[in-house]
């Protein structure tokens, strides 16, 4: 009956994805099923009695490699219930996995401890797909040309401060920025050149930004500040700091020196906005500025008068990510 009551229990436990340890008090091995093998890599025959410890290496989420005085075992012997936890586990091939591990005091029929369960689940797919949701979550709310937040993103906000203005009672203000004859570099220097003045110019823009107010890319080479609890002095001053950090920049290709200016229009958002009022307003207040600058003349200059290019390395540090909770 005792061997019937065995093979039966042995492979109701291969059946399961989790891992399982069996081990006595000195936390030596004494089973371990299919699942544990898959998890971990190592077979029964290169564990069976060695110490759990030695073998299952305990990674905490911070990276910190657990003492053995930290590991579920010692807490289940001391606290006599079971215990669960998030950790990392080294593969036999070397590489970590995130597990959840749920240890159990095994006791005999007089109630005394003989023992410990160690049940591992392997979070690697749970993590997967969470990491994949990330990726998704930064693919909609960033622009990856100019690695600022998305047009989506920008609605996203602008939305949720529109239906908090009634109960916050606070205003908040938009910028319009447009890139004044990025056409003309496009045609004289191509797409590509292109594109990559058009990311160094949001870039350097976001550099000039202080969160929580936030700059993404609207469309084409424009681009949209939103500035909370603000008023119309400060959206002014913001707006000449932009043009001014914009005019003191050299964006160059191939080692010229390109000159890049925008207009910048702004307004603030009203009690009765809706978002299609409130950036038409923004956009034809930019139109506006955008008249009365001169166009833009793509001059080339003489390898004497080239400078070294700047650099822009700081300026990825310099601007938010969204939450997807936000």
């Amino acid at each position: 009956m005792d061997d019937y009551y065995s093979l039966f229990l042995n492979n109701i436990l291969d059946y399961l994805n989790e891992g399982v340890y069996f081990t006595d008090l000195n936390q030596n091995i004494l089973y371990c099923n299919s699942g544990a093998e898959c998890i971990t890599g190592y077979r029964l025959e290169e564990v069976v009695m060695k110490n759990y410890g030695d073998v299952m290496m305990h990674i905490a989420l911070s990276g910190e490699q657990l003492r053995e005085e930290q590991y579920l075992v010692e807490k289940t012997r001391k606290e006599g219930r079971v215990q669960e936890t998030f950790m990392f586990i080294y593969h036999k091939d070397g590489h970590k996995i995130p597990v959840t591990i749920r240890t159990f005091p095994v006791y005999d029929k007089v109630g005394k401890l003989v023992g410990f369960i160690e049940l591992i689940t392997d979070n690697s797919r749970q993590k997967l797909g969470q990491d994949k949701v990330n990726a998704l979550t930064q693919a909609a709310y960033i622009d990856s040309q100019t690695e600022l937040f998305s047009k989506q993103y920008l609605e996203h906000r602008v939305q949720t401060l529109l239906a908090e203005m009634p109960e916050s009672g606070k205003t908040f203000g938009v910028l319009y920025i447009n890139i004044l004859g990025f056409r003309t570099i496009n045609d004289s220097y191509g797409v590509t050149q292109g594109d990559k003045v058009l990311k160094q110019v949001g870039q350097t823009l976001a550099a000039a930004i202080t969160p929580p107010s936030i700059i993404g890319r609207w469309h084409g080479a424009s681009f949209i500040v939103v500035v909370n609890d603000t008023h119309k002095s400060l959206l002014l001053l913001l707006a000449n700091k932009l043009k001014t950090r914009l005019a003191e920049t050299e964006f160059a290709i191939n080692e010229e020196k390109i000159p890049v200016r925008i207009a910048v229009g702004y307004t603030l958002a009203q009690a009765l906005d809706n978002f299609d009022y409130l950036i038409e307003r923004v956009n034809k207040s930019s139109l506006e500025e955008r008249e009365e600058e001169p166009p833009v003349q793509v001059a080339k200059e003489s390898q004497e008068d080239k400078e070294p290019e700047y650099s822009f390395q700081q300026v990825k540090e310099s601007f938010i990510h969204p939450h997807p909770d936000e």
